[in-house]
């Protein structure tokens, strides 16, 4: 059995998710002609000329100066996306918070948070030396962030303009890196990186919830730098790529893919090379947006593939699912569990007694594209370093 038809077959074996999920899924799948799925399509038409309406009238707002934009006394880079998850904005993070932490920088990263709780007061994830919060307050992603980025603390807030001013008031930050921030702009930025999928970058163009674009594409002319993610090296991916380029000449566009990065044990952080999974008989499981991109990597390792398990964005991860999991997969005898890291900060206390679990952590690789994006963006701050200098004389 290929890899590919491993895991269809799995997929049909998990069905877990909400009733809205499923809804969804339905009406992005095309080829369903069924009479109820296609009721549900013009519904889902409807309200996405209703969001987009909705969408275009807030910015102009913005754009008129209606709605406030805050502009706070510190560089601000927002990290974000058109289409909702798996483009790798979490990576992106990372990798400039490193990037600018090692320039001399006094880093502060800002997240609304997702799957924690949401609260208008300002959560501290990591004052950069301690993990303050967990996964049930902070949500996965900045949970994931703080523990990667040690020396650079983590907010949250609803109200990320709240958490932001509390960055630079109680941890003296000098630069602040907003996580999934495009669509958010009360908090005015100086550089809008936006993450876009190589293989489908606008997503057939259509909004939520006929589509899974937050906005049209022609709102990426708020944004100066444009990633394109996941890129395989395909002839579509290349196609994308010079028609984005053709399309956005004054932009810096630069292409990326995700890369294992280290896999460690989910118990006790123990670090394993990656070739001692050769031969071993290998299950998966990912609560992630682009399950199969990762369960991809994890054949890639060398092991035999013997079970995956694809969750939905986020899903809460208990013992008892765990253990679900474990004897579904029973049957295929697995030697060794792996999880995304995101899936990690979100793991019950009790993992089942027989299911040794290891975590593969990602990170961005820009291969050829590195320099000339590091040299972009420092280019960028450091002209809004000076020219913030220039003003206080």
């Amino acid at each position: 059995m290929s890899h590919k038809a491993q895991i269809q077959t799995d997929r049909e074996q998990v069905r877990y998710g909400g009733i809205s999920e499923r809804i969804f899924r339905l009406i992005l799948e095309e080829d369903r002609q069924l009479l109820s799925v296609t009721f549900l399509r013009a519904l889902a038409t409807l309200a996405a000329w209703l969001y987009n309406k909705t969408v275009a009238l807030r910015n102009l707002l913005f754009d008129h100066g209606v709605l406030k934009i805050h502009k706070l006394n510190c560089p601000v880079i927002s990290v974000g996306n058109l289409a909702v998850g798996g483009t790798g904005k979490t990576p992106m993070v990372a990798w400039l918070a490193r990037l600018f932490s090692e320039e001399g920088y006094r880093v502060g990263i800002v997240s609304r948070g997702y799957g924690g709780i949401e609260s208008r007061r300002v959560t501290i994830v990591s004052d950069g030396k301690n993990i303050l919060a967990d996964q049930a307050i902070s949500g996965d992603e900045p949970l994931m962030l703080a523990r990667q980025l040690s020396g650079i603390p983590v907010l949250c807030s609803t109200k990320r303009v709240r958490a932001a001013k509390a960055a630079i008031k109680k941890f003296d930050c000098n630069l602040l890196i907003l996580d999934d921030g495009f669509q958010h702009r009360y908090l005015a930025r100086d550089l809008d990186v936006v993450m876009l999928d190589s293989r489908d970058p606008y997503g057939g163009n259509r909004v939520l919830p006929r589509g899974t674009m937050r906005e049209k594409a022609a709102a990426l002319a708020r944004a100066q730098v444009l990633v394109l993610s996941r890129f395989d090296g395909s002839e579509a991916a290349e196609k994308n790529c010079d028609n984005i380029r053709r399309q956005w000449p004054n932009k810096t566009i630069v292409t990326a893919i995700h890369r294992p990065m280290r896999i460690f044990s989910a118990a006790d952080n123990r670090e394993r090379p990656s070739s001692s999974l050769m031969g071993s008989r290998l299950a998966a499981f990912a609560g992630i947006s682009q399950p199969d991109d990762f369960f991809q990597s994890v054949h890639n390792l060398g092991g035999r593939l013997v079970y995956t398990a694809p969750l939905p964005d986020h899903y809460p991860l208990t013992s008892d699912l765990l253990a679900s999991l474990a004897r579904k997969a029973s049957r295929f005898e697995p030697e060794i569990w792996i999880t995304t890291e995101k899936d990690w900060v979100r793991l019950p206390k009790v993992i089942p007694q027989g299911m040794k679990l290891w975590v593969m952590a990602i990170e961005i690789d820009f291969q050829r594209d590195e320099t000339q994006l590091m040299e972009s963006v420092l280019k960028v701050i450091e002209a809004v370093k000076l020219g913030s200098e220039d003003s206080q004389r």
